[in-house]
């Protein structure tokens, strides 16, 4: 079979090794330039991921039997590939709507599960005077923290907004930050419209103003009843934003037993949560999983026979400096499954990008290690 992917990160490399495995045969479009995973893919075309009429030719020709978009910015171009070649994925309508978090709270507001959090559409920096602080301004179809500032005094509106437009994008929401509690994301995977909760991952946040990521914990430590309405919040989200095919990557904040949705995106996690995260802790593919929806060939899965592992990544940074002792260390220890040094020196985490800088993952089938 055939699969083409949209996009030449991290993450269309890993796609791309993972399909090698299932004897899937990959065709990557994206530019050349920092194309990482360009020697991983079977044919890569220098074709850049907006131009989604030539990939479409391209697609045609070959005979694709799959796509998938491999981050945020390719979600539309897949999405376009495969409804035009009748391909399973996501109408191309919902690719494109998944991206507005304005439009998911409103989807979302009436799931009982959930918390309420006001939010508001904004334009420019006057447009959050009067609103109640602290609150969160990000880009309304931005992922991954890009652009994001919490707002704790108005003197820091204006910063925070320039922030925001710095990351080139032009539409924004601000949200009610709710303090306390812990954040969380949930890694699901939807085969025709039924949805499959694989992970619960613990995000060890850097906090305001711009709440970067430095570790991430699996599974999650919540009590069972807790993770079951983690469950079912996130399966009711999913239904109600029209996903019909592939990976989510839903972030959610719990504060006292209640769960706040934060954000939803129609791709699979980053930072090495999705993979091999998810893998270590559960003995899942989450990857091939995906894969194997795009091609249509998904055989389902019964979620209540994964495994509870233990797996985490933490990014070794100028905010975690306490880590370099175990960073400079842990390829030594059982537990140490990869370290990655990327700089001698600690460098500060202003955006997330868990592939570039410092880091080590741990994995252990029995207790998290003790440091």
């Amino acid at each position: 079979m055939k699969l083409a992917i949209i996009g030449a990160g991290f993450m269309g490399k890993i796609i791309a090794e993972q399909a090698r495995e299932l004897h899937v045969e990959t065709h990557c479009f994206a530019w050349e330039q920092g194309a990482v995973a360009k020697e991983a893919v079977d044919y890569f075309y220098p074709i850049s991921v907006t131009e989604r009429e030539e990939i479409l030719k391209k697609c045609m020709a070959i005979g694709i039997d799959g796509v998938i978009g491999s981050a945020s910015v390719t979600l539309e171009t897949a999405a376009y590939i495969a409804e035009e070649m009748g391909l399973n994925g996501n109408p191309l309508r919902i690719a494109l709507e998944i991206k507005d978090k304005y439009r998911n709270r409103r989807l979302t507001e009436s799931i009982e599960e959930l918390g309420r959090v006001r939010v508001k559409k904004v334009t420019c920096a006057e447009d959050l005077e009067g609103l109640s602080l602290p609150i969160i301004l990000k880009p309304s179809k931005a992922g991954g923290k890009a652009g994001l500032t919490v707002i704790e005094n108005k003197e820091d509106m204006e910063a925070a907004f320039r922030y925001a437009v710095e990351s080139g994008y032009e539409e924004f929401v601000a949200e009610e930050y709710i303090r306390g509690g812990k954040e969380y994301s949930v890694e699901s995977l939807t085969y025709r419209g039924r949805n499959y909760i694989l992970q619960v991952t613990d995000k060890v946040s850097g906090g305001p103003p711009h709440c970067v990521e430095l570790a991430h914990h699996q599974p999650a430590n919540l009590s069972p009843v807790l993770r079951k309405r983690v469950e079912i919040a996130v399966d009711k989200i999913l239904t109600a934003l029209g996903i019909e095919n592939g990976p989510c990557h839903t972030e959610i904040k719990i504060v006292d037993d209640v769960i706040y949705l934060i954000e939803v995106n129609g791709r699979m996690g980053g930072g090495h949560i999705s993979h091999p995260l998810v893998e270590l802790s559960t003995g899942y593919s989450y990857v091939k999983g995906v894969i194997q929806v795009a091609l249509d060939c998904f055989e389902g899965l019964d979620t209540e026979k994964l495994l509870s592992r233990y797996a985490s990544v933490f990014f070794v940074t100028e905010q975690t400096k306490n880590l370099k002792p175990i960073f400079d260390r842990c390829e030594s220890y059982p537990w140490c499954y990869t370290k990655h040094e990327a700089t001698k020196t600690l460098q500060p985490l202003i955006k997330n990008d868990g592939y570039r800088i410092n880091y080590f993952i741990y994995y252990s089938p029995d207790e998290p290690p003790s440091f």
